[in-house]
C-alpha cells in the first residue's frame, strides 16, 4: 500500500522530470534554430531529470517497507540521484552567472562520481545489503564510515552552492546593473532551505535525530526557483531580439523605417503588384534643400533635430499602409500603395512639402526654417515585366528629384516609367 508521505514525493517527481524534458527540448531547439548559447539549460535540464529520479526513488524507498530488494536499489538510486542533483545545481549557478570555478567543478564531477561508484556495490564500509530501521517515517540500509563521509561530501556540496550565490550576490550588489539581484536572492534563499533539509535528514538517517524525510523539499523548491528563472530569461532573451529587431527596422535617429526594411517592404509590394490588374505603386524620393548650409550655420545638433523634425511631419501626413524610410544622410523615400487616383499621390506629397516649408525647427532661440525636393514615379501592372523594376524606379524617382532640384527646389516632380527600359 502506498504511504500517504510518499504522494508528494511521486507528484513532485512527475513534475520534475516534465521540467527536464521541456528544458531539454527547449535547449535544442534556441541552440539549433536560433544558435543561443544556452549551455545553462542543458545544465538545467539534466539537473531537473536527476532531480525527478531521485525525489521517485525517495518515494519507493519511504514505501519499500520490510522488501530488502526495493530498499537496497532505492537507497543506492536516492544517495546517487541527490548527490549529482546538488552537483548539476552547482554547475548551473557557476554557468548562469559565468563564475568561475571550473577546476573545482572537474573535482565534483569526479569526487561524486567516486561515491556512486562506492555505493554501487553493497559492502559493510558504505552501505550493506542489510536492513536498519532508521526512523518511524522510513527505513534505510546499515551503514559505513564512508556513508558518513558522504553524508559530509554532500553538505560541502550545498554550502558551496550557498557560497557561490553569496559572492554572485556581493559582485552584483557592487555593479551599476543589478536588476538580477531577486534571482540571486531568490536562489539562495532556496538553496540554504535545500541544505537544511539535507543536514535534517543526513541527522535522521545516521540515527540522531528522527524527522520525516526534508530534503526532497528543498530540492523540488530549487528545481522550480531555476525553472521560473529561466522562463524570466527566455523573456529577456525575447526583449533582446525585439530591440534587436527594432534596430534593424527603425532608423536610430529618426524612428523612420530603415533602408534594409524598406528594401524588404518594396520586394513585397512589387510581388504584389505582379498579382494584381488594378493595384498601383508610388515611389517618392525627396531631400532637404541646402542641408549642408544648416549644418554650417546652426551647428550639427541642430541639423539632426531637422532630421527627425522632417520625419515626424512625413509619418503625420501619411497613411499607416505607407511606407516612410530614410536611406541615409538627408534623403528620405515614401512607399505609397492603395491610392485610386494618380494625384493621391502628389496631394499626399505636396502636404508634406507644405508642413515642412511652415514649419520652424532648431533648438531654443535658433530657429530656422527648411524645405525639401521631391521627386515621384508610379508602376501598374503594365511595368512588372520590366527587368530590375526595384532599381528602375528608384533611379527614375532619383531623376525626378534632381530635376525638382534644377527648377528652383522646394518643388514635386513627377517621373513616368517607360513601358520597358534599357
Amino acid at each position: 500500500m502506498v504511504q500517504v508521505l510518499s504522494l508528494p514525493l511521486i507528484v513532485t517527481s512527475s513534475i520534475s522530470l516534465i521540467l527536464g524534458l521541456f528544458f531539454m527540448l527547449l535547449f535544442y531547439r534556441l541552440r539549433s534554430r536560433y544558435d543561443e548559447s544556452v549551455q545553462y539549460y542543458f545544465v538545467f535540464s539534466l539537473s531537473a531529470l536527476v532531480s525527478g529520479i531521485f525525489l521517485g526513488a525517495f518515494a519507493v524507498l519511504i514505501n519499500s517497507g520490510d522488501n530488502l530488494d526495493y530498499l537496497n536499489i532505492s537507497n543506492r538510486l536516492a544517495i546517487i540521484t541527490s548527490m549529482f542533483t546538488i552537483v548539476l545545481g552547482l554547475h548551473f549557478y557557476v554557468s548562469f552567472f559565468d563564475y568561475k570555478a571550473p577546476v573545482f567543478l572537474k573535482w565534483c564531477y569526479a569526487i561524486s562520481t567516486i561515491f556512486s561508484l562506492l555505493s554501487l556495490v553493497p559492502n559493510p564500509y558504505f552501505l550493506a545489503k542489510e536492513f536498519l530501521s532508521t526512523s518511524e517515517y522510513y527505513t534505510g540500509l546499515v551503514y559505513g564510515p564512508l556513508f558518513q563521509l558522504w553524508g559530509v561530501w554532500v553538505l560541502i556540496l550545498a554550502a558551496y552552492c550557498i557560497t557561490i550565490l553569496v559572492r554572485v550576490y556581493l559582485r552584483k550588489s557592487r555593479s551599476e546593473k543589478n536588476q538580477s539581484m531577486g534571482t540571486v536572492q531568490l536562489l539562495l534563499a532556496a538553496s540554504t532551505i535545500w541544505m537544511i533539509a539535507g543536514v535534517c535528514d543526513t541527522l535522521t538517517g545516521i540515527q540522531v535525530v528522527d524527522l520525516p524525510p526534508l530534503t526532497w523539499v528543498g530540492s523540488f523548491l530549487v528545481t522550480c526557483c531555476i525553472a521560473w528563472i529561466l522562463v524570466l530569461h527566455i523573456d529577456d532573451l525575447y526583449e533582446d531580439r525585439r530591440q534587436m529587431s527594432n534596430r534593424l527596422m527603425y532608423d536610430h535617429l529618426t524612428q523612420a523605417f530603415s533602408r534594409s526594411y524598406f528594401e524588404i517592404r518594396f520586394s513585397e509590394e512589387l510581388k504584389t503588384l505582379s498579382r494584381s490588374d488594378s493595384i498601383r505603386l508610388y515611389v517618392c524620393i525627396f531631400d532637404l534643400d541646402d542641408f549642408k548650409t544648416v549644418n554650417d550655420h546652426h551647428g550639427h545638433i541642430n541639423g539632426d533635430e531637422l532630421l527627425k523634425g522632417i520625419a515626424r511631419i512625413t509619418k503625420e501626413a501619411i497613411r499607416p499602409s505607407d511606407c516612410f524610410a530614410r536611406l541615409g544622410g538627408d534623403e528620405f523615400v515614401l512607399l505609397l500603395t492603395g491610392l485610386e487616383e494618380d494625384n493621391q499621390a502628389f496631394t499626399i506629397v505636396d502636404r508634406i512639402r507644405n508642413n515642412i516649408l511652415e514649419t520652424r525647427f532648431g533648438i531654443g532661440p535658433d530657429k530656422f526654417s527648411a524645405s525639401c525636393s521631391f521627386g515621384i514615379v508610379s508602376a501598374g501592372p503594365e511595368h512588372v515585366m520590366i527587368q530590375d523594376l526595384s532599381k528602375q524606379l528608384l533611379s527614375y524617382a532619383d531623376q525626378a528629384l534632381y530635376s525638382s532640384k534644377h527648377q528652383g527646389k522646394n518643388t514635386i516632380s513627377v517621373s513616368n516609367l517607360p513601358m520597358f527600359t534599357d
